[in-house]
């Protein structure tokens, strides 16, 4: 065979092998970009999600992903940066740029009467008698031995807010018009200790971690908890629109499972905790503890909870009476520890 020929038939070798490699490449990257309609990637026969979340109070949510309980479920996330706080995430959930975040339950009651649809699927903060969420702070050797003392004073918890909520629904029970008291904003929790410090203010309404670093400092106490004056365990909750619950119910189903398994995680032992900590310090920056969280088979959403919030809105002013049902505001259906 002459030297053409064999050129030849190496060149058409080389043809062919570049054809199945274009077939092999071309049928891998359509089969890793196939779409579903929205937005689940279905690589693998694997039925894959995305789930767009603000870095604003996700500390669960950080557990679950560097512990892999997110890709375990499926769960892909794609983190979309920091929100003013909480009720700013229930915000960029109703204008669609994200699909889930944690808030406040009294954010998300507001939310519904405002026209947004976002509803609860599992709890975020808890509080407890043993590790309230919210502490009102005084100094420690200062004028003011109970919130009653309090009145005519500046205290700051602004109005309407879940901070604002525990001393004045503690002096409502009083017969105390909380109105007495003349509360002021300040966002900062540095000047919100300044404040206090320099005798500016006679108290601030203050949540964690914040609360206990400041306590470490010493020099100031406490006077008063939200779980004091409400007994309400369920401050807050994560939640997506009804639009996307709609649409991927089972996309929600397995978010809720990796969160419940973080939450078993964190509470199975000390070491977990442990764990648990320094990943939400290296993923905020912050030397916080672990946000304070009931055992995975009571990490429902409590009705009786959303009901006591909605009473307060109402007698608050917030809301009208009837405006907003427990059911606008929660499901527990995609909970494999809730009661069917």
């Amino acid at each position: 065979m002459n030297s053409r020929a064999i050129r030849i038939i190496r060149q058409r070798i080389s043809l062919g092998l570049l054809f199945l490699t274009a077939i092999t490449i071309g049928g891998c990257t359509e089969k890793a970009a196939t779409r579903l309609p929205n937005g689940e990637s279905n690589a693998h026969n694997n039925k894959e999600v995305t789930i767009r979340l603000p870095e604003t109070l996700s500390e669960l949510a950080f557990v679950a992903e560097e512990k892999g309980f997110f890709k375990r479920e499926g769960i892909n996330i794609q983190w979309t940066g920091k929100q003013a706080h909480g009720p700013a995430n229930i915000v960029s959930i109703a204008a669609g740029q994200n699909d889930a975040g944690a808030s406040i339950s009294t954010a998300m009651i507001q939310a519904r009467k405002a026209g947004n649809k976002v509803k609860i699927v599992i709890p975020s903060a808890v509080s407890t008698e043993q590790v309230p969420l919210i502490r009102y702070l005084v100094l420690e050797h200062g004028p003011y031995k109970k919130p009653e003392d309090l009145i005519g004073h500046k205290v700051v918890a602004s109005p309407q807010t879940i901070t604002w909520y525990p001393l004045v629904e503690y002096l409502k029970n009083k017969g105390i018009d909380p109105d007495k008291v003349e509360f002021i904003a300040l966002r900062d929790a540095g000047q919100q200790e300044q404040a206090l410090r320099q005798g500016d203010v006679a108290a601030i309404a203050i949540t964690e971690p914040a609360t206990s670093l400041i306590l470490k400092r010493g020099g100031i106490k406490v006077i008063l908890t939200d779980f004091d004056a409400l007994r309400i365990n369920q401050i807050g909750g994560w939640a997506f629109s009804d639009d996307f619950i709609q649409k991927n119910p089972e996309a929600v189903r397995s978010f809720v499972k990796a969160m419940l398994s973080a939450v078993d995680f964190i509470k199975s032992d000390a070491a977990g905790s442990n764990e648990a900590e320094k990943i939400i310090e290296k993923r905020t920056g912050i030397a916080a503890r672990v946000p304070e969280l009931l055992p995975a088979k009571q990490f429902t959403v409590s009705e009786q909870d959303i009901k006591k919030w909605i009473s307060i809105l109402e007698s608050n002013g917030a809301i009208k009476s009837g405006e907003v049902k427990p059911s606008d505001v929660f499901t527990n259906e995609f909970n494999p520890y809730a009661k069917k």
